[in-house]
């Protein structure tokens, strides 16, 4: 007869966690066991990141549900990121409650997936995380562990992140290193062809090219003006071209868009993934301290240059340089990802360490042969 198939909650809150999910949703759909329904809130519906609900639609991801967390012209205190936050915890209840899902999944470490997550934990609805264990500094670092401890089953990036959920009182038997999805997006991407960008974006892949993706690091809001002109300086000084994608939307980043719009350089907000890729896959070296810089770069075989204490301890590739707010330390890491042969040979060489895009099709395959009524909806440290 027919099967039921079971109910997964997603929600995604910007584009940097639907980044990931994406590839989870598109397995899902082939699945006979499962049906997604995600539910879309946040950055995605504000005019002023590119309303990227459309890029959601366009995908032709089904959408359920959608609400607002931020006002339009809301200020980047970090008040805004807790109001939201309640917001989000009052609206996915309803969600919730109404839906019944057999299991929420919650992206990595952003406000409405930790909402989902306390939801879950408080309504006996299993809860799965994905890329827990993971060191990324900022606020990000205690949602991303607190996720963990409201969550039942653990899909990490690699064995250093499972390892850590373990010390944490994790079950192990709770927790499979699959690997990173964003990668599985990556593998499937057409590379749009080099004229194509060049034209568009007015540079020449003959020539070096940086690329800057520098985020705001909420708990250096009072210097956050200083460090990011430390890099924009080094920049201007070794007169390579350079893109600049404009970071998230975290208190303090409007201080650093006004820096870039004073800077000359040109900036790009809200690139469809494809051509952030494909520009990052022509890219001499990624600049800042973007999570990009440590999974999909090294992917890539691209050099990073990872600048101060965003993403600290995460990572220990050949690929990645890091370097602390200095313009001296920047200009060098430029100089050494551009000129050193050695240090780009071994990068060709190098083994990924978060999985080889093949993460989802792994998550659902776990997903279909776990048997919820076995897993304790109740949390308790494993030691």
């Amino acid at each position: 007869g027919h099967i039921m198939r079971k109910k997964i909650l997603f929600v995604t809150e910007r584009r940097a966690d639907y980044s990931k999910l994406y590839p989870v949703l598109k397995q899902i759909e082939q699945s006979k066991k499962f049906d997604y329904y995600l539910v879309v809130t946040g950055s995605h519906l504000l005019k002023k990141h590119g309303q990227t609900i459309n890029e959601i639609k366009k995908d032709g991801i089904k959408i359920y549900k959608k609400f607002k967390m931020f006002e339009e012209k809301n200020n980047d205190s970090p008040a805004t990121m807790t109001e939201g936050f309640g917001i989000a915890i009052t609206n996915l209840t309803k969600i919730i409650k109404t839906l019944k899902p057999d299991l929420i999944f919650s992206g990595f470490d952003i406000g409405a997936n930790f909402a989902a997550a306390i939801i879950g934990a408080h309504m006996n609805i299993h809860v799965a995380h994905l890329e827990g264990g993971e060191i990324t500094g900022t606020i990000d670092e205690s949602i991303r562990h607190s996720i963990s401890k409201f969550s039942h089953i653990h899909f990490t990036s690699n064995n250093d992140a499972s390892k850590r959920l373990e010390k944490m009182g994790e079950i192990s038997k709770n927790i499979f290193t699959v690997g990173n999805p964003s990668l599985d997006t990556i593998k499937s991407i057409k590379i749009i062809p080099k004229k194509e960008l060049e034209k568009e974006f007015c540079v020449d892949f003959k020539k070096p090219l940086l690329l800057l993706v520098q985020h705001t690091v909420t708990s250096e809001i009072n210097e956050i003006g200083k460090y990011f002109l430390e890099t924009i300086n080094a920049i201007n000084e070794t007169n390579y071209q350079c893109i600049v994608i404009l970071g998230n939307s975290d208190a303090g980043s409007e201080k650093i868009k006004k820096i870039i719009k004073n800077s000359n350089i040109l900036n790009y907000e809200n690139l469809p993934f494809q051509k952030y890729i494909s520009l990052l896959n022509y890219s001499s070296v990624i600049i800042g301290n973007s999570s990009s810089g440590i999974m999909e770069a090294p992917f890539l075989h691209i050099p990073s240059i990872n600048v101060g204490t965003r993403q600290e301890g995460r990572s220990n590739t050949t690929s990645i340089i890091n370097v602390k707010y200095n313009k001296k330390a920047i200009k060098k890491a430029i100089k050494k990802a551009i000129e050193d042969k050695k240090f780009l040979e071994s990068i060709k060489k190098q083994k990924n360490q978060h999985g080889n895009g093949n993460a989802s099709k792994k998550i659902i395959n776990i997903l279909e042969k776990l048997n919820l009524q076995k897993i304790s909806i109740q949390k308790k440290l494993a030691y």
